[in-house]
């Protein structure tokens, strides 16, 4: 009696706790291994918006499979309960059961006996627990009992710790669109824009290469123009072409591409310096403005991620970001540029006039006289333009200054 009343105040300690979504988990993995005396505990959470079932918390050491593992609804015994919000028990040989999938990574696969619970909370599926023997060991119903009320009630903390990380993920999301829109009004060189963008976006998915590249009409390419990476080599390879590229795929097809391994992609051109520095998944986004694909923004993660639709959307939006920022570049480019050629005609214009007046020529005259000089001495007809204003303007002044004073004779003694 005193061992259950200890076990429910512990519970309720954890249920009352704001402990974050591992620790929870962590949390929960140890009660199991606790009443259960089992080998091994883990615990997988439903990825609602792919409908996946991913392994998040483990007893044994599992760095690389926590987050990335994942079953789909009815795949293995795991993927089976989750979809039936069944008890599985298997006092032995569990891996011959027709529903069994193995991972050579998972060594609880290779255990005897195996119990898998679901997690509901609220009366949604939360995840699952599977708790695994190395021997055989019949589950009795007290046990099955027993993980089925844990799971009930930690279900609820699960999904509480679960939305204070996803409102915590939003939160920095938002703070980066937040500060991307500062800097877009702030900065008004374009390379700058576009590499603060890209180091914001690899912090705020924690990836290690995050890049943006952009289209060249002309050559039907795609060419960096700012990377936030962890080696220098990827800065150094070349640009895509975008007909037979995987990139290229997101220009020619308009809308975003995910690639679980680019390793295992034809048409990633560059597969050995991927395995240099440590790339595995990518999430590719086009950059549109005006219909027209301009660009793409790049997401490599060092280890397998399946992207979730908040991630995409958040890559989508800050791509629209940068095109608007490549396209505030562009229209400020072409109105400097308008400007320019304004003055410059305006500048042309009146030396045409002041070569006219001082050599009586027609207007054609004075301008073939300026556009002749400019081709001899190889210079912008602007620039001879506002030598002829310059040297008009000084013989004005010495026109206007009075004559020299002559000096007395004993003024010159």
């Amino acid at each position: 009696m005193g061992s259950q009343v200890a076990l429910l105040h512990r519970i309720s300690n954890i249920v009352s706790s704001d402990l974050e979504l591992s620790k929870v988990l962590q949390e929960l993995v140890n009660l199991i291994m606790q009443v259960t005396d089992c080998d091994a505990c883990l615990v997988y959470l439903a990825d609602h918006q792919t409908g996946d079932i991913v392994l998040r918390a483990s007893h044994l050491p599992h760095a690389s499979e926590i987050g990335n593992l994942r079953l789909r609804m009815g795949e293995g015994i795991t993927g089976w309960v989750a979809e039936h919000r069944s008890v599985v028990a298997l006092s032995k040989d569990a891996a011959r059961d027709a529903r069994f999938k193995s991972f050579q990574s998972l060594q609880e696969d290779t255990y005897e006996a195996f119990l898998s619970v679901p997690l509901i909370a609220a009366g949604e599926l939360s995840g699952v627990i599977n708790v695994h023997h190395r021997e055989r060991h019949a589950h009795t119903p007290d046990e099955v009992a027993l993980v089925t009320f844990i799971g009930e009630q930690m279900g609820g903390a699960l999904e509480k710790a679960r939305l204070e990380e996803q409102s915590l993920s939003a939160g920095r999301r938002m703070e980066t669109l937040a500060a991307m829109a500062q800097t877009i009004s702030a900065e008004s060189y374009l390379e700058r824009i576009l590499q603060t963008i890209s180091e914001m976006l690899a912090e705020t998915l924690d990836a290690p290469v995050c890049s943006i590249m952009l289209v060249d009409d002309e050559k039907r390419e795609l060419v960096i123009s700012a990377a936030r990476c962890s080696s220098p080599d990827y800065l150094n390879k070349g640009p895509l072409k975008i007909e037979d590229s995987l990139i290229g795929r997101v220009v020619r097809e308009g809308k975003p591409i995910i690639i679980p391994n680019v390793l295992d992609e034809k048409q990633y051109r560059y597969p050995e310096l991927a395995r240099k520095t440590g790339l595995c998944s990518l999430l590719s986004v086009p950059m549109t403005s005006r219909d027209k694909v301009i660009g793409t923004v790049n997401i490599y993660t060092a280890d397998p991620r399946v992207f979730a639709e908040d991630e995409v959307g958040f890559v989508r939006v800050v791509a629209g970001q940068a095109a608007t920022a490549i396209e505030n570049a562009r229209l400020m480019s072409e109105t400097l540029e308008m400007k320019r050629t304004l003055e410059a005609r305006k500048l042309i214009e009146r030396a045409k006039g002041i070569l006219q007046y001082k050599h009586s020529l027609t207007e054609e005259e004075a301008y073939l006289r300026l556009r002749n000089e400019s081709r001899r001495l190889r210079r912008p007809m602007r620039d001879l333009a506002e030598a002829v204003i310059l040297a008009d303007d000084l013989n004005r002044k010495d026109s206007d200054k009075p004559p020299p004073r002559e000096r007395g004779p004993e003024e010159l003694m």
